[in-house]
């Protein structure tokens, strides 16, 4: 027997589209590698020489921080990192 309500009720906002330059775009492609590069060095790097390594609490901190900043807060326009990829925004010149 199927005990689901016959109406879902769904609470939010919706939004317009998001319009974003290339240029726009390609700052942010050019963050998100940035901040990649960032991330491999700390978790590559330093993490690894801490006292304990990954069993550091610092290491947690640092792993935590760089989630929150990639996922939780929305920078960089992470959802939307593929699209900028499809449209080359990478090559935009006047982001240089």
């Amino acid at each position: 027997m199927n005990n689901l309500p016959a109406v879902l009720e769904i609470y939010g906002e919706l939004l317009d589209d998001a319009v974003v330059t290339a240029e726009q775009m390609a700052r942010m492609n050019a963050a998100r590698a940035t901040f990649n590069e960032l991330r491999t060095i700390l978790l590559a790097q330093i993490v690894p020489t801490l006292e304990g390594g990954w069993s550091n609490p610092l290491a947690t901190e640092i792993e935590s921080r760089l989630e929150s900043i990639t996922f939780a807060t929305g920078n960089f326009f992470w959802k939307g990192r593929h699209a900028g990829s499809a449209h080359d925004a990478v090559q935009v010149r006047s982001c240089k």
